[in-house]
């Protein structure tokens, strides 16, 4: 019973975090701090708390009600569960090209209001689109959680599964169609970004294969030593 007791209370802040969530509909609610909580849509309606599932390379979120889990399918642009950031890539475009990813990626924050959203990337899918114009849960219902060490470990990526995934920069609005603009984080982008410290630039270029070059797993370091990023 003890050692029940201990479990429960080891878990007691990841629960109260993942109670807590918080969502922004829009760029500019992010950019104003402009947070609403996930219980304001489920209030009434369901005692299960914000759940977060990992599957084909990409997160969805489930709160036990289905109009709530509609608003943040399809009208949300950003999460924040247990202290990170996810994005919703159901409207982004790159070059005016879907992502691989339809529901919701990783992200930083960029210099404080801008957002690195780190996507997996399908390199065949992408020429397609061009030419053309684990499974791990961590859901858990009240009063079961996972633990709070062993949930971080899930929901924060290895570094070294980063190497399939991809840096997207986002720092505006949808359009008038409700699609947001973002730029893929290449050669280029960091070139700019590193354009007076040589050093940092030299390493980053180190990486000879360019798409091991231009991974996450490559351009997370750089961009976080150049203190762009925290996390």
């Amino acid at each position: 019973m003890k050692k029940l007791i201990v479990i429960l209370l080891s878990c007691l802040p990841m629960m109260l975090q993942a109670q807590n969530a918080k969502f922004c509909k829009s760029y500019s609610d992010f950019v104003a701090n402009r947070w609403t909580p996930v219980e304001t849509l489920t209030e009434g309606k369901t005692k299960q708390m914000c759940q977060i599932k990992f599957t084909d390379d990409q997160f969805k979120f489930s709160t036990g009600d289905k109009e709530a889990d509609e608003i943040l399918k399809k009208e949300v642009l950003v999460v924040e569960y247990m202290g990170h950031l996810y994005v919703n890539c159901r409207n982004l475009r790159c070059n005016d090209i879907v992502l691989d990813v339809s529901n919701y990626a990783q992200a930083y924050r960029y210099e404080g209001n801008k957002l690195c959203v780190v996507a997996h990337w399908i390199n065949g899918g992408a020429v397609l689109a061009s030419l053309a114009g684990d499974v791990v849960s961590i859901a858990a219902p009240l009063p079961v959680a996972v633990p709070a060490e062993v949930a971080s470990d899930v929901i924060w990526l290895n570094m070294d599964k980063f190497n399939s995934y991809r840096c997207y920069y986002l720092d505006q609005d949808a359009n008038s169609k409700g699609k947001t603009a973002v730029v893929r984080i290449n050669d280029e982008f960091v070139e700019k970004v590193l354009a007076n410290d040589h050093a940092l630039l030299e390493r980053y270029n180190a990486v000879e294969k360019k798409n091991a070059r231009q991974s996450a797993a490559n351009i997370l370091p750089v961009l976080k030593e150049k203190g762009l990023i925290k996390g």
